[in-house]
C-alpha cells in the first residue's frame, strides 16, 4: 500500500499511521517494496536504459574512466542501475531489499546485487573507486551514519556522486529533509568538485535533470529541487 492509497482510504490512513508509528522502518521497506512490484505489474520488464548517462556524461565522465574499477551504487533497486558498466572490475548496487529484488527480476542482471542497509555497508575499508546514491539518500534509516559507511568504504581519491531531492518534508519513504549544503556534511573527507540544483520539473528526477536549467544559485535554493554534485574523497 502507497501513501497515496493510505490517504485515498480512511482504514488504510488508519493502518499506515499506526504501522508507522510502531514499526517505522518495517513500514518504509514494506512501502517501498509494494511500489516496486505495482511498477513491475505495470511495466511487466523493468528498463535500465536510462541510467547509463547520469553515471558517465552526466558527472563528464567516459565509459572507460570505469575500466578496472570497483564502483557500488548505494539504494540501487530492481531495475539493473550497473548493467551498462561491463567494464568495471566489481558493479555492486547495495539495497535492504536486495533479496526481494532479485524475486523481481534483478536476479538475470549480472551486476551484484548486496542485501543491507547503507549503514552497514558489508564491504572493507576503501574498497570502492566510485560511490553513488542516486534518488535514495533520503531513504535511509540515518543519514549520519550512511554518510560516515559512504566515506569509509570510499578510496582516498575516489568519488562519491549524489543525486538527491532536497527541501522536501519528510514521508513515510523518504524521512529526511536534505537541503542544497548538503556536501558540507562530508567534509573535511570529501571535497565538493561540482554542485548543481534544479526545480522541480515535470517527469521526475531524471528527466528533470536532463531537460532542465540548474538555478543561479544552488546552494541558497528553498524551494522543492534535485541536486547533484560530485565530490572527491581526499
Amino acid at each position: 500500500m502507497s501513501e497515496t492509497e493510505a490517504r485515498r482510504h480512511p482504514l488504510k490512513k488508519l493502518v499506515a499511521k499506526v504501522a508507522m508509528s510502531l514499526a517505522p522502518l518495517w513500514w518504509k521497506r514494506l512501502s517501498e517494496l509494494y511500489y516496486w512490484k505495482a511498477v513491475v505489474r505495470r511495466e511487466r520488464v523493468l528498463g535500465n536504459t536510462h541510467y547509463k548517462p547520469f553515471y558517465t556524461t552526466y558527472f563528464g565522465l567516459e565509459d572507460g574512466f570505469y575500466a578496472g574499477k570497483t564502483i557500488l551504487d548505494i539504494g540501487c533497486g530492481p531495475r539493473g542501475s550497473l548493467e551498462w558498466a561491463h567494464m568495471a572490475e566489481r558493479r555492486m548496487g547495495l539495497d535492504p531489499l536486495a533479496d526481494q529484488y532479485l524475486k523481481l527480476g534483478a536476479r538475470h542482471h549480472r551486476m551484484e546485487y548486496i542485501c543491507a542497509p547503507t549503514e552497514r555497508i558489508p564491504l572493507p575499508d576503501g574498497s570502492c573507486d566510485v560511490v553513488f546514491s542516486f534518488n535514495s539518500l533520503d531513504h535511509v534509516e540515518d543519514v549520519d551514519a550512511a554518510v560516515a559507511e559512504i566515506t569509509r568504504v570510499t578510496k582516498v581519491g575516489g568519488l562519491f556522486l549524489l543525486i538527491v531531492e532536497v527541501n522536501h518534508e519528510p514521508t513515510d519513504c523518504e524521512p529526511h529533509r536534505i537541503t542544497p549544503d548538503f556536501g558540507d556534511r562530508l567534509a573535511p573527507a570529501f571535497t565538493c568538485e561540482s554542485l548543481r540544483v534544479h526545480a522541480v520539473g515535470e517527469g521526475g528526477v531524471y528527466a528533470t535533470l536532463e531537460k532542465g536549467t540548474p538555478v543561479p544559485d544552488p546552494r541558497a535554493h528553498a524551494d522543492l529541487g534535485y541536486l547533484s554534485a560530485s565530490f572527491r574523497r581526499v
